[in-house]
Formats: structure tokens, C-alpha cells, sequence
């Protein structure tokens, strides 16, 4: 013992000595944490042996009787009891006997870590979840690794993006944890669209660790996601070299199972360097993966729907009439839409008005009660005039907020009204500019279901600024048949598959299964999780998720996988508005065999001992009995439900 030790250990001896028999056995206790059996303890378990570390400690909180226990043995103990699965118990120590503690019982980061991952084994994930976030804020010059790796990825999970590529991000700073935390953070940023941020942080991990060791996936599986960001970029001859690392790729031993995957994506490379006759080859290697995949976006460069306009003349000034070209508003051209002449007041107090106005070249809000005035500058607008148009505006501390009124358009007239979904006010002006609305890695979230892109338009700006498909007209040919990059190269050069038939390289939704069909288009045509409309499919309110709600019609399910939401709905042209030609696609299924339609028809219909025939009404007026229109007072409008069935009698 150094010298300086010996004396502070006599300090302590002659307080004792002062203060009593009391202080002096709350002294043994410490003198045993710091080099008795506690001490033994700590050894066993910085080395791992838990059950040896827990077996010293009971001894000593046995023998302790009713005395009290030295938190820090409490502590000790609790940790042990995590890493052997002894969740329940250890949760009563901290939150128990450590809890009445005190500050004297504070947790450090490990304590922190393990009590979130036993609140989490539990079954209980935000609360596991919230314990990491606060220990993870409170302390951030001493991160955790193990907390910020778990963390990290149970926000994923939980769709908390933002924090989840804040703990990828700090993981990846800390000694030992590099590759790890940057082989996160390239996952997560393959969830956010970021290709420069995928290709960084990957770059990065497989260059200090090349075999992915300690990860969640092994080195070819970041390889191929390297590889496919490098093609979104352009990047076509680093992305072949990241492939041909791959043990498997372009090998002809018997031992090695081709990576079907990884020669799919040398296909691409080749294609994108113009080397076609070894881009065949790769296609070939690849099997039936395109196939398989067939509504995957490719891994290229998007070109924007002008540049797809020249040769699909037909379906681009179709679609261009449609209401998806017309749902999102931005930068000047916010200044032509509706405007309120003068203040309105808001649906839910009388005292507070809001106004919004044209400022230059920009539209501003501003909310008023009293003298007090909160002003907003609105960035987004997300519908259409023609029928309701919300506006989104950022207020002074950088949040976005969905304004308190919305403009609405129906046949019996206009006008400014509350905004759907609003969750109501307190008796703030701050609290009145409008409900803030969910932002990840600076993307609105409105904006995933209104533009081609989303990140285009995300705050700050994207690594290399926004691409040419920011140039579409709200949604945009690429926002369904992904990145036309690759599809111009090889219609120009004549991309074959190991059948001899063009490889298009785009994706098409035509002649896929009506449930994968489906999936595309229920992506933004769904509000709400699917879980919540599974559970109560009667709810009127779910009529907005027709995504989710035709799945649960018989129409749908004994269809031998043939109705899908382009039965009745070609995504290039406005929806028709007559109720005959949508009875007619019900006739063509549900009539019998003799006055079956034509024989396209019957190639979709379910076989002849399955259809039913309407016995009210078999040749016309399906739609007001089994899908009518179903009133929407928010939106100031009535939506079709898409739940198809033979409807239960309203209650009188």
C-alpha cells in the first residue's frame, strides 16, 4: 500500500474512532468492498464468472443479517443476477433496496444498462428503452458500449430512427467498438435513404474489420448492401470490386453455394460499365433472384419522370392528369393555392384567429389571442385544392407544425376548416400554432407518401443536394417503379436473362401477385398501423385504409390470387367516378358461368363452384350495399370502404 493510501486509511480510522461503534461497522463493510469478499466478487465478475460473483455476494447480504448493505455490494449483486437471466430479481434490488438508498445508491452506466435490459426481457420495450435514453443523456462523456449497442438497435426496432443513428454514431467513437458501430450505422442509413452514408460507414467498418466479426450479419451480406449503394451513386466499378470479394461470386467450385444476390448486383455493375456480355453472364449466375424480386427498386441512379416521358408518351400524359401528380406543394409553388381572406378563427376557441398570408415570395401564418402573435413560415402543403389541402409550417424553434384550419373543396362549396387529426390545444398561443408533426433524420414524415423522394426534401439538405427526381410533380414514375437509371441502360443495350428475354431492369407491378401488388400500393394507402385495423375492421375510420381493409373481403381472399387493387384501378389514369364501371368489374366475377364476361375476365375470376350471385340484385347497384360511401367529416368528404361484404344491419 502506497504511503499516501496508508494515511488516508488511518484518517478514516481516527473518524471512526470518534464517531462510534455505528460508523465504524459501516466501515468494515467498505474496508470488505475494497478489498475483501466484495473485492473477490468484483474480480469474478470482470472476468465473467457471474454465478461465483453472485455466490460471494449472497454470502455477504446473508451474513449481514438485518443490518444494512452497502449499495454498492446491492449493485454488484444486481448485475450479476442480469447476466444470469434473473431478470424479476434483479429488478427488486434497484428499484427496491437500492431505490430507498438514495443518491448514495445512484446507478452507474453499467447499472443502467443492465436494469434496461432486464426492464426490456420483460416484454416492457419502451420503458427498457426510455432508462437507456436518459443514462445515455445524462452521461454522454461516459458512453456505455454495450447500452449504446443495444440501445442502438432496439430503436430501430421501435422506429425511433433519429436516436438510433445518434448510438451508431457515438458506438462508432468509442476504442474497440468501431467496426461495430459503423456497421450499424451503415444498416441505418440504408433505412433513411442515404446512400453517401450507407457507402461512408461501410467503407469504413470492412476496412478495420474485412471479416465482420462481432456483427449482426457476416462480411458478404455488408458487401452486397456496399455494393448496391455504390450503384445508387453511380459507382458502378468500386461496387464490382466490393462483389468480388465474396468468396462465392463468379466461382465454379462445387463447395461454394452461389450467392444468387451478389452476382444479381455484378449483373448491374456490368450493365452500368457497359460491359454487356459479362453482364448477361452474372444475370445468368443469379438464377431466378430478379424473378423473385421482382418489386425490389434497382440499385441505380434515379433519372426523374421527365427523362421517362419520351418513351412512354402515353402513360406519362395520362398520368400527369392524375391526383397523384397534384399532392404536394412546394418553394413557389405554394403561392397559387387557396388562401383565406381574412382570419379565421379556430375551430376550438373563439379568442384565437389565424391568418395566412402571402410575404414576398412566401407564405407566412400567423395565430393570434390577444396581443399575443406567433408567426410561422409554411413550407409544405400535402393534398390537393380540388379537394383538401393542409399546410405545414416551421415555427421558431424549427418544428414542424400542420396548421390549426385546412382548406376544403366540395360540390356544395369551400371553405377553411379544422385540420384532421389534430389532437386539440391547451389555452397556449404556442400550443394553438398547430400539432407538430413527426420528423426523422430531418425527413417530414408526410413527405414518404407525397414526392418521388423524401429525402430530397429533407433538412439539412441531402450529401450531393437533391436529384433530378425532385424536378417530378409531387409523386413521380419512380416513387412505384423505382430508380430508372440502370432501365435506360439496358433497354438501350439489350440486357438478357439466362432465358434469352430483356431484362428491363425496372421495377413493374403488372403480373405479380395481387398480394404483392397490393403491398406496393397499401404502403401510403393505409393511416394507421395494420395491427390496430386487423383488430376492429367495422371502424369507419379505417374506410381510409384501403390498403388493409380490401385484404379482409372474401372478393379478395377466394380470389385464387387474382383481385389486387389494379383490378379496378390502373395507377397511370385518374380513377374513373362512375359507379357502372366499377359494377361491371363486380358482374364479370360474380355472375354465373353462362353470363360469364369475356375470357380475360375469366382467367381472374374465382372458379365456377366458388362465385356467389347477388340474390338482390345480381346485374347492378353492388357498390351502395357492399362498399358505399362512408361519410368523413374531417376531411369534408365521403371515401369508399373497400372492406367488401354483406354488411351487418345498423343499430336503431
Amino acid at each position: 500500500m502506497s504511503p499516501q493510501r496508508r494515511r488516508a486509511v488511518w484518517g478514516i480510522v481516527g473518524t471512526v474512532a470518534v464517531l462510534g461503534v455505528a460508523l465504524g461497522l459501516a466501515l468494515v463493510v467498505r474496508g470488505l468492498w475494497t478489498s475483501g469478499p466484495a473485492a473477490r466478487a468484483r474480480e469474478a465478475y470482470a472476468r465473467g464468472d457471474w454465478d461465483r460473483a453472485a455466490e460471494i455476494l449472497r454470502a455477504e447480504i446473508r451474513d449481514a443479517g438485518g443490518r444494512s448493505v452497502d449499495p454498492g455490494i446491492l449493485r454488484l449483486y444486481a448485475r450479476c443476477l442480469v447476466r444470469l437471466d434473473r431478470d424479476a430479481s434483479a429488478l427488486s434490488i434497484y428499484d427496491g433496496r437500492l431505490g430507498q438508498a438514495g443518491a448514495e445508491a445512484a446507478l452507474e452506466p453499467e447499472d443502467a444498462f443492465l436494469k434496461g435490459l432486464a426492464i426490456v426481457r420483460t416484454g416492457q420495450l419502451e420503458a427498457g428503452l426510455e432508462v437507456w435514453r436518459q443514462a445515455l443523456a445524462e452521461k454522454p462523456g461516459a458512453d456505455h458500449a454495450e447500452m449504446l449497442d443495444n440501445f442502438t438497435r432496439l430503436s430501430v426496432r421501435l422506429q425511433r430512427i433519429d436516436q438510433a443513428l445518434d448510438g451508431a454514431r457515438r458506438l462508432s467513437n468509442l476504442p474497440g467498438w468501431e467496426a461495430r458501430g459503423r456497421f450499424l450505422l451503415g444498416e441505418i442509413s440504408e433505412l433513411v435513404d442515404d446512400p453517401p452514408g450507407v457507402v461512408a460507414a461501410l467503407d469504413e467498418a470492412l476496412r478495420r474489420e474485412p471479416e465482420a466479426r462481432g456483427a449482426l450479419f457476416d462480411a458478404a451480406h455488408f458487401r452486397r448492401l456496399l455494393a448496391r449503394n455504390l450503384l445508387r451513386l453511380g459507382r458502378p466499378a468500386d461496387a464490382e470490386a466490393q462483389l468480388r470479394m465474396i468468396p462465392s461470386v463468379s466461382s465454379s467450385s462445387p463447395e461454394l453455394t452461389p450467392d444468387r444476390e451478389a452476382e444479381w448486383l455484378l449483373s448491374r455493375a456490368y450493365l452500368q460499365l457497359g460491359r454487356m456480355p459479362e453482364a448477361g453472364k452474372a444475370l445468368a449466375r443469379s438464377g431466378d433472384y430478379g424473378a423473385e424480386h421482382r418489386l425490389m427498386p434497382e440499385p441505380a441512379p434515379f433519372i426523374g419522370s421527365a427523362a421517362c416521358a419520351p418513351c412512354h408518351r402515353d402513360e406519362s400524359r395520362a398520368y400527369d392528369a392524375t391526383r397523384h401528380t397534384r399532392t404536394f406543394y412546394h418553394g413557389k409553388d405554394l403561392l397559387d393555392l387557396p388562401r383565406p381572406e381574412r382570419p379565421v378563427v379556430d375551430p376550438d376557441d373563439s379568442k384565437v384567429t389565424h391568418a395566412i398570408e402571402r410575404k414576398g415570395d412566401a407564405i407566412e401564418s400567423s395565430s393570434r389571442i390577444g396581443d399575443q402573435v406567433r408567426r410561422m413560415v409554411v413550407e409544405y402543403a400535402f393534398g390537393t385544392p380540388q379537394h383538401y389541402l393542409t399546410m405545414i409550417a416551421r415555427d421558431d424553434e424549427r418544428n414542424y407544425r400542420a396548421l390549426r384550419v385546412s382548406y376544403f373543396h366540395t360540390p356544395a362549396g369551400s371553405g377553411w376548416g379544422a385540420t384532421a387529426g389534430d389532437v386539440g390545444h391547451s389555452d397556449t398561443v404556442d400550443d394553438l400554432r398547430g400539432q407538430k408533426i413527426d420528423v426523422r433524420d430531418g425527413v417530414v414524415r408526410c413527405l414518404y407518401c407525397h414526392v418521388t423522394r423524401s429525402r430530397d426534401f429533407r433538412d439539412p439538405p441531402p450529401e450531393g443536394g437533391a436529384g433530378p427526381e425532385a424536378a417530378d410533380r409531387a409523386i413521380g414514375c419512380e416513387r412505384c417503379h423505382g430508380p430508372g437509371g440502370n432501365h435506360v441502360q439496358a433497354v438501350t443495350s439489350e440486357l438478357l436473362d439466362r432465358k434469352g428475354s430483356t431484362d428491363f431492369a425496372i421495377v413493374n407491378a403488372a403480373g405479380t401477385p395481387a398480394s404483392t401488388a397490393n403491398g406496393q400500393c397499401a404502403e401510403c394507402h393505409t393511416v394507421g398501423l395494420p395491427s390496430q385495423i386487423k383488430g376492429d375492421p367495422e371502424n369507419p375510420g379505417y374506410v381510409r385504409s384501403p390498403g388493409v381493409t380490401m385484404t379482409f373481403s372474401r372478393c379478395y381472399t377466394e380470389s385464387n390470387g387474382a383481385l389486387s387493387c389494379m383490378t379496378c384501378h390502373d395507377p397511370h389514369r385518374e380513377a374513373s367516378h362512375s359507379a357502372a364501371f366499377y359494377e361491371a368489374k363486380c358482374v364479370a366475377c360474380h355472375s354465373s358461368p353462362k353470363e360469364g364476361a369475356n375470357a380475360k375476365t375469366a382467367a381472374s375470376s374465382p372458379p365456377a363452384g366458388k362465385r356467389t350471385v347477388c340474390p338482390v340484385n345480381p346485374a347492378r347497384d353492388c357498390l351502395n350495399c357492399h362498399m358505399p360511401k362512408v361519410p368523413m367529416p374531417t376531411l369534408h368528404a365521403q371515401l369508399t370502404d373497400h372492406y367488401i361484404r354483406v354488411r351487418k344491419p345498423e343499430k336503431r
